[in-house]
């Protein structure tokens, strides 16, 4: 899977900040053995909350952990205790016979409390065809959706860091206008994204600065308390019948009737699959004659009738609270802005967003607060409105008045 960073002055991609990674697809089993050396009487109430942890999905682990992949569960759970201090034990472990522990009972002796969370999920239907680029190009139509592997099957993919990605860029519009904060064209990428509370909520690259006495640098990289999953479409096909529409080449007579039957049979069967999937042509205009530019027709096979699962949003409050407890309310009032924004329209995502596409419309917008202290307004599971006017009057006045205390500090400290 690929991605790229987004230069905030050009709007294109940023110089030098390309990158790919190989990725296990949605689905897979690992196998994940895990020991605990201890002595007989130690209790091991740690590993117990650590695995209910792992079993609820609360640690991520990997790369891009906030960028919609990581996200593990733990299933099939086998706990054996090893008594290796007496010979019964031993033989017992050397001959397979040791008993299982009950999982279920080893729960209750250590409740696993959940961190500080807030969640979001967001509902939302395209308005415009949605889609992101292939990094390959097709055969009868040049450039395909990004499709991903879930368990047997593929599904049309908007990755997580591409989502993340646009609401980053918003954020940083709205802290650069309240805060009076400019870049231009000599800003290097690594500074245009140094802005202050944006960082914290989505996170900074390394910067490593240089230490006097030739002491080894400090990182100043920082992970984002805020975690946005990869969001897949609830369209299902094999990988060999995808494989067969990438490269399904046109007609002799440069139709698409021969690629029109292939992503049938990729769509189950549909009798107007391009009422699903549509061709379209594009094509670059030579600005001296005003026709079309030569070797400038392309095709893009946009995604028109496709359906999509909800957007997941996840702010780990207990890494705020213990590492910025000054801005938890101030870091929340921006993602709200920019949940706002995103519902009410102005935030496009996926490909050829300035050329008609990417447009969505939020259908419903809820969010689920645990463990969540000063913020009684965020407890529970909620149903949230695009103007916010659904939140208790009271969360809103704090969140306003610490946003504002905020705003007014920066311009200060400038």
């Amino acid at each position: 899977r690929e991605g790229v960073g987004i230069d905030r002055y050009t709007g294109a991609a940023a110089e030098g900040f390309k990158y790919n990674r190989a990725i296990l697809p949605k689905g897979v089993s690992i196998p994940l053995e895990i020991t605990l050396d201890c002595q007989k009487s130690h209790d091991p109430a740690e590993l117990w909350q650590v695995l209910q942890a792992l079993e609820q999905g609360d640690i991520r682990i990997g790369a891009a952990k906030t960028r919609g992949l990581g996200k593990v569960q733990l299933t099939d759970i086998e706990i054996h205790r090893q008594d290796l201090n007496n010979a019964d034990g031993i033989f017992e472990t050397l001959l397979d016979e040791v008993p299982l522990q009950d999982w279920s009972q080893l729960k209750q002796t250590s409740p696993y409390v959940p961190p500080a969370r807030l969640n979001f999920a967001l509902g939302w239907k395209p308005l415009d065809p949605v889609m992101v680029k292939a990094e390959g190009d097709g055969i009868a139509v040049d450039i395909l959706p990004l499709v991903s592997q879930v368990d047997s099957g593929v599904r049309f993919v908007i990755p997580g860091s591409s989502i993340k990605g646009v609401l980053r860029a918003h954020a940083e519009r709205i802290v650069r206008t309240v805060c009076h904060l400019e870049i231009d064209s000599e800003t290097k990428f690594n500074q245009q994204l140094q802005v202050p509370l944006v960082e914290i909520l989505f996170g900074s690259a390394e910067k490593n600065k240089p230490q006097l006495n030739g002491k080894k640098p400090e990182s100043q990289g920082k992970i984002g308390a805020l975690a946005v999953d990869d969001c897949y479409a609830t369209l299902e096909m094999t990988a060999s019948d995808w494989a067969a529409v990438e490269n399904t080449p046109k007609a002799t007579n440069g139709t698409f009737t021969q690629f029109e039957k292939t992503l049938a049979t990729a769509l189950g069967g549909r009798e107007k699959p391009f009422q699903t999937l549509q061709p379209a042509m594009h094509v670059a205009i030579d600005r001296w004659t005003g026709g079309a530019a030569d070797s400038m027709l392309y095709s893009v096979l946009e995604p028109i009738g496709v359906s999509w699962e909800s957007i997941g949003l996840f702010l780990d409050v207990d890494r705020l609270c213990k590492y910025h407890p000054e801005i938890v309310k101030p870091a929340i009032a921006l993602l709200l802005l920019v949940l706002r924004d995103f519902a009410h329209r102005k935030i496009p995502i996926g490909y050829g967003t300035n050329r008609g596409m990417g447009t969505v419309k939020v259908t419903e917008m809820t969010s689920h607060g645990s463990s969540l202290s000063d913020l009684d307004g965020l407890m529970g599971a909620q149903t949230i409105t695009p103007d916010l006017k659904s939140l208790d009057v009271s969360l809103l006045n704090d969140l306003t008045e610490d946003w504002q205390r905020w705003v007014d500090a920066q311009k200060e400290a400038k």
